[in-house]
């Protein structure tokens, strides 16, 4: 249903009647097509390639049940109390040491500790950005980020990305054109949607250009350890300290529990600290505990990130395998790392949306591209995730896909 408001301007809006009593700031116009895409993705009968989720049999299930059982026994009062706004000590401290150990070294006094990375974003931009504020990001990029910015009232600057990330030759140049962002963001590895990993030439040239003209670079890292070869490049932020970092761990160890950390300058953490107090007050203490406990065992993260990398390594070539032989109309390059493959269909009658609407009623879930787009022309592109599905539901779901592109070829033919 459209809505418009005093202003004039129109929205498409799920709730009518209230349209306008909505504020400017809740991303006026918003699509919800991944929210969409998603809810359809699970309904019964349907196989999904379509969420960024981790596979069920990656959640060290035993360790944390053990893990569990310790933290109540030892530390029940405090770990079911309230916490600081910033964070439980053990739970900082850890997110710090981990921040060293892939980036430069920060104390624990610079870590904040979120309910998961989006809250992250949400709190970035709300401390950061006033309504008009230029933010620039890869096109195609993380629907997430695009949410937070424009919820903030921010404009975009859409960058073009490719295999080694995004192209900051054209920040660059935008840049010396006049464009004045606040904030740069990234995905530096294994990007959703692209899986692009932001080359070192490039993550050095972007530092420089935050220290010349005065931006924030946001990083968003959630893949960065699904490197199947276990190799990883360093955080921006050891060229640079005006880096924001998001360090997820809803990949790798477990999206339930909603923790996640977050470092930023000196100078910003109590802002941000200040944001999240008056939205939520603190991230759940026991998750902080528990996981603060789980990473402070030195021999559990390095074994775990092994396994999850062979998990998800065996089940990217084995998906890659599938697809060739089944869908050579599909095109590729092999994931490095993360959750998924970028696809373009070469096909001129077939675009991602046709193929979408066939693969649903065959009772495959994918995600059409466009939605990752803000201005590339996301009609050929197509987002698969393989992380979730064993062989058999593999099989059976590359069949599902070949029998949807021959109807969407047959009814656009």
């Amino acid at each position: 249903m459209t809505e418009t408001r005093g202003t004039g301007e129109t929205r498409e809006t799920t709730t009518p009647g209230f349209g306008h009593l909505l504020a400017r700031r809740t991303a006026w116009g918003r699509s919800d097509a991944i929210g969409r895409i998603l809810a359809a993705a699970n309904a019964p009968g349907v196989l999904s390639m379509a969420g960024g989720i981790p596979a069920p049999d990656s959640f060290p299930v035993s360790r944390l049940a053990a893990v569990t059982d310790r933290v109540l026994s030892r530390s029940a009062a405090a770990a079911l109390q309230y916490a600081p706004t910033e964070g439980v000590a053990a739970m900082r401290e850890a997110v710090a040491a981990r921040a060293g150990e892939t980036g430069a070294a920060v104390g624990a006094e610079r870590v904040m500790v979120t309910c998961g990375s989006q809250q992250g974003l949400d709190l970035v931009a709300r401390t950061l950005l006033d309504e008009g504020d230029l933010v620039a990001l890869d096109d195609p990029g993380y629907l997430g980020a695009v949410q937070a910015f424009r919820g903030a009232g921010a404009q975009l600057l859409p960058l073009p990305t490719d295999r080694d990330g995004m192209r900051v030759d054209i920040l660059e140049d935008r840049l010396a054109a006049g464009a004045r962002p606040k904030l740069v963001y990234v995905v530096p590895h294994f990007h959703n949607p692209t899986g692009g990993v932001l080359d070192e030439e490039r993550r050095r040239a972007l530092a420089g250009l935050a220290e010349r003209y005065g931006f924030l670079v946001v990083e968003d890292d959630p893949y960065g350890d699904l490197a199947f070869d276990g190799e990883r490049l360093p955080s921006t932020d050891v060229h640079s300290d005006r880096v924001i970092r998001l360090m997820s761990l809803s990949k790798t160890l477990c999206p339930g529990l909603r923790v996640a950390g977050l470092t930023a300058p000196a100078g910003l953490i109590g802002e941000l600290v200040a944001a999240k107090q008056s939205s939520d007050l603190q991230t759940n203490t026991f998750g902080q505990y528990v996981l603060a406990e789980l990473l402070g065992d030195p021999s559990f993260l390095p074994a775990h990130l092994t396994r999850l990398r062979t998990l998800y390594g065996d089940k990217a070539r084995a998906t890659a395998a599938l697809l060739r032989e089944r869908l050579p109309w599909l095109v590729f390059d092999d994931p490095r790392g993360g959750l998924f493959f970028w696809c373009t269909v070469d096909d001129p009658q077939v675009t991602s949306d046709l193929l979408y609407e066939h693969a649903l009623a065959q009772g495959i879930a994918i995600v059409p591209g466009k939605p990752f787009c803000i201005e590339q022309d996301g009609s050929r592109v197509l987002r698969l995730s393989f992380a979730t599905l064993d062989e058999e539901q593999r099989q059976e779901g590359v069949s599902r896909l070949a029998a949807a592109f021959a109807k969407a070829r047959a009814d656009a033919g």
